[in-house]
């Protein structure tokens, strides 16, 4: 096999394993979201987790059909199908996991969509696009309750750093390490733009000026890191 050949096959690996991870933590994403929509704080929220839901589980239902693209027939099989992370595997425990959940966890992926909307895969591109659309007024949703719960302070706010925290080290992986021969072909091919490092940088950036107090670590062990699932 040649090396371009080599590069292209790498190339589609990751991105298969991205879309198709992807998918899986959006449809765990609206689950989450959606066990909250009649037990938020507000009922304003409570509105706005179900709106959400209903995002998140549209998003993972059309990114799906993308993996075709890359001659992998897999369609959504429900919303506790696939392989999310560990963090939103399960029920949020409380509003301030919800909150971590839309900035860190959605806001990572939200910041991989943003890389392909220019894609060579161009049915990719068109879904980053309406899902981008749709993003912003879950970041407007997560960034008031952020500022809300840092101005009143005390065991909501330090709770709410911690959930961040946990989301961090899980979400922080899903890139992948930096230099992975997979993720750097799919760059090179027109596939994605933004870098693993840079996802996270961009990421860490809004959440610390967001957020004081607040420590986001690179990862720097992947021994025990799935490529294909990406957790």
């Amino acid at each position: 096999m040649s090396t371009a050949s080599r590069a292209v096959d790498a190339a589609t690996a990751t991105m298969i394993s991205l879309i198709g991870s992807l998918a899986d933590n959006k449809s765990a994403l609206g689950r989450r979201f959606g066990e909250w929509a009649v037990s938020a704080p507000t009922i304003e929220s409570a509105v706005a987790a179900a709106a959400m839901a209903q995002d998140e589980l549209g998003h993972a239902r059309s990114t799906y059909p993308v993996l075709a693209k890359l001659g992998v027939e897999r369609e959504d099989a429900g919303l506790d199908a696939g392989h999310p992370l560990f963090v939103i595997s399960s029920e949020l425990p409380d509003w301030a996991s919800f909150i971590a959940a839309n900035l860190v966890v959605d806001g990572v992926l939200t910041t991989f969509v943003a890389g392909t909307r220019d894609s060579s895969i161009e049915p990719l591109a068109q879904r980053a696009r309406k899902i981008l659309q749709e993003e912003g007024a879950h970041k407007v949703h997560a960034e008031a309750w952020a500022r809300r719960m840092a101005r009143v302070g005390g065991a909501d706010f330090a709770l709410l750093v911690r959930r961040v925290q946990e989301m961090w080290a899980a979400a922080a992986r899903w890139p992948g390490p930096d230099r992975h021969e997979g993720y750097g072909a799919a760059m090179a091919a027109g596939m994605v733009a933004s870098s693993p490092a840079a996802i996270r940088a961009q990421v860490r950036d809004w959440l610390l000026a967001l957020l004081p107090g607040v420590t986001l670590d690179e990862p720097n062990e992947w021994s025990d890191w799935d490529g294909q699932y990406r957790r």
